[in-house]
């Protein structure tokens, strides 16, 4: 009797050992899945939702689980930092943790959109950080780029590249404000998550000092403001 005991308790050890090994491959298994998920969809550069993650990881516990070691896999094997965004949101953004130092390093199809969004960047943070969408077409009225029409350099669809793929690369944010009852809504553009992750004030005023033909130093007004609204 007592030898059938032990080989009972035996056995269940060997199923519990079995179980667990189990366990441990299911969780490498989601963390792998989660992890790819995330590699697939950064190039997009689109904000990468929670809920879009959790049939990879099973539920939302298993998947809240697992982040930490897939954020630490990110920063350590890929230079890649999983950046919460709001909340609210409950989404990510993937910021490199070697920034770009020059546009240079751009391929030539990539650089006129940057190039754009280096103008467009510029010019809000010279406007207080946040400007009225009429008055930035102003500006590139200004340079000759019609938001409405193609450009040379630019190419078409001016108008889409700022109020959809910049706002939903999380580049530009959209605010819409009323200043009473009686006054029409006005839109406004401000930097948003990932303009101020990976670029700096300082950058945006190099750009802006080359592009105008002017020393920095002309800058630091503007750059002093920056880092008052930043404290």
């Amino acid at each position: 009797m007592a030898s059938t005991s032990r080989a009972s308790r035996s056995q269940n050890a060997s199923q519990s050992q079995a179980n667990n090994t189990q366990a441990i491959v299911q969780k490498d298994d989601k963390v792998r899945g989660i992890l790819n998920y995330i590699l697939d969809h950064s190039a997009e550069k689109i904000p990468i939702k929670e809920k879009d993650m959790i049939p990879v990881a099973g539920d939302k516990k298993e998947l809240l689980l697992r982040l930490p070691l897939v954020t630490e896999l990110l920063a350590d094997r890929f230079g890649i930092i999983l950046k919460p965004l709001e909340a609210a949101s409950k989404s990510y953004i993937c910021i490199s943790e070697a920034p770009m130092a020059s546009i240079h390093e751009l391929t030539p199809s990539q650089r006129p959109q940057y190039t754009l969004l280096y103008l467009i960047l510029m010019y809000i943070f010279m406007r207080g950080n946040r400007t009225e969408d009429k008055k930035l077409y102003g500006m590139l009225e200004m340079l000759t780029i019609m938001v409405d029409e193609e450009h040379g350099y630019f190419g078409s669809n001016i108008r889409k590249l700022i109020e959809e793929t910049f706002v939903r690369q999380q580049y530009l944010k959209r605010e819409r404000s009323q200043l009473s009852a009686y006054d029409d809504f006005k839109t406004y553009f401000v930097w948003g998550a990932r303009a101020k992750a990976e670029f700096t004030h300082e950058q945006i005023v190099g750009f802006a000092s080359k592009l105008l033909n002017k020393d920095p130093k002309d800058f630091e007004q503007y750059l002093s403001v920056a880092q008052e609204d930043e404290s």
